[in-house]
């Protein structure tokens, strides 16, 4: 057996890593994984970065960020394998939600969302009050990529008329709760947390904003890649029958109760479940949200890597001012995502694009690809 150190954030995406290395998937394999429960993305990062781990469950962008040397120092990393599409929703607290129906706007739509928010900011400006405070869990992840949407969507500047902040996923619930947030992003199931606390309510998934969006890969450091290229494709072979296994109906039951362990994630089997079919309650009354396609972990092919989505990813950075378009910097970061390295652990032949391969698609506010970024650039540069 050869034995891997694997770090992971306690989220419901990380279903995958987790039952790959509890339900036998792994040691069908030949691989032992010690899991690592981290508290923040920066820790993840880091001890990937030294080797301390293997490998880590990883916010997309973060690889792609690491590899091109933005926010830290440059470590290239690789992405064999992607764990999940989806998973997140927009919460924000229990006042600005009704500052936000009073305004009359349709907030089951994401328009209407975007506009009351809108509205409840611009209200706050014309009395002199402080600009309201949101967080993501790191600078570049569609955490943040979601939330700047939003706020565009509605006419907001989200470097000007709100703050925008990085709280750590398990530390969001309490930081709404004493007022020190307005609202955050994050992934599953801490906006259920947050309703169950009666600290907020959902406003918006993160399907509702971005439709098939990357969010979490798995993140080996190149190194490791061009050392143990044999172990990486059993780890991949192995992701990909627990991803399949996940997805199915009776298997529901297990996962759920696997993840709520208190080594896992500590949290109620039944909120677990809700979020995994994508059931979620909105409000402590009771109302919810529900979309089938709230947290894809295999079907249509959304564990293929595809260079398609790191570009959309480094699309969301030229946006958010975070790095300038380079045609070259956006080839780096497409090489980032490795779908050769997929295809070979499991039987792809000819790199045969598997039908995932959709770009992300946009539910409303402006779309913004890859090919957008040259008329967004000049629309910047002209004021």
């Amino acid at each position: 057996m050869t034995r891997l150190a694997i770090g992971f954030i306690p989220l419901t995406d990380a279903a995958v890593l987790i039952a790959c290395a509890e339900r036998g998937f792994a040691a069908a394999e030949g691989l032992e994984i010690d899991l690592h429960r981290e508290v923040s993305w920066a820790n993840i990062r880091d001890k990937v970065n030294v080797g301390l781990l293997d490998g880590a469950h990883m916010l997309a962008p973060l690889a792609i960020a690491s590899s091109l040397g933005l926010g830290h120092v440059r470590v290239p990393l690789v992405a064999p394998f992607a764990l999940n599409l989806n998973g997140n929703a927009f919460t924000v607290s229990n006042d600005l939600h009704d500052a936000m129906a009073e305004t009359g706007e349709d907030l089951s739509t994401g328009e209407g969302t975007a506009r009351a928010l809108a509205r409840v900011v611009r209200a706050g400006q014309a009395r002199g009050h402080e600009p309201l405070t949101f967080s993501s869990v790191y600078p570049f992840s569609a955490h943040a990529f979601m939330l700047r949407h939003v706020f565009a969507a509605g006419g907001l500047d989200p470097d000007r008329d709100v703050r925008l902040v990085v709280v750590p996923p398990s530390y969001t619930v309490e930081s709404l709760r004493a007022g020190l947030i307005h609202g955050f992003c994050v992934g599953s199931p801490w906006n259920s947390v947050a309703v169950a606390a009666g600290a907020g309510r959902i406003a918006l998934l993160g399907s509702e904003v971005f439709g098939w969006a990357p969010e979490k890969v798995l993140g080996v450091h190149a190194r490791f890649a061009q050392a143990e290229p044999e172990v990486l494709r059993r780890l991949v072979r192995a992701l990909d029958a627990a991803a399949r296994w996940c997805e199915t109906p009776e298997a529901l039951g297990d996962l759920s109760a696997l993840l709520a362990e208190p080594r896992h994630l500590d949290l109620p089997t039944d909120m677990l479940r809700g979020a995994l079919e994508g059931r979620l309650h909105a409000t402590r009354e009771g109302a919810s949200r529900s979309d089938a396609g709230f947290l894809v972990m295999h079907r249509d092919g959304a564990n293929r890597p595809e260079p398609a989505h790191a570009l959309w990813i480094y699309a969301q950075m030229v946006r958010a001012g975070q790095t300038s378009y380079s045609a070259a910097v956006a080839e780096q970061a497409a090489a980032v995502y490795r779908p050769d390295l997929y295809d070979a652990a499991t039987g792809l032949a000819g790199g045969g694009v598997a039908p995932g391969a959709d770009p992300v698609r946009t539910r409303f506010g402006e779309p913004f690809t890859t090919e957008d970024i040259p008329g967004y650039l000049a629309r910047v540069k002209a004021g």
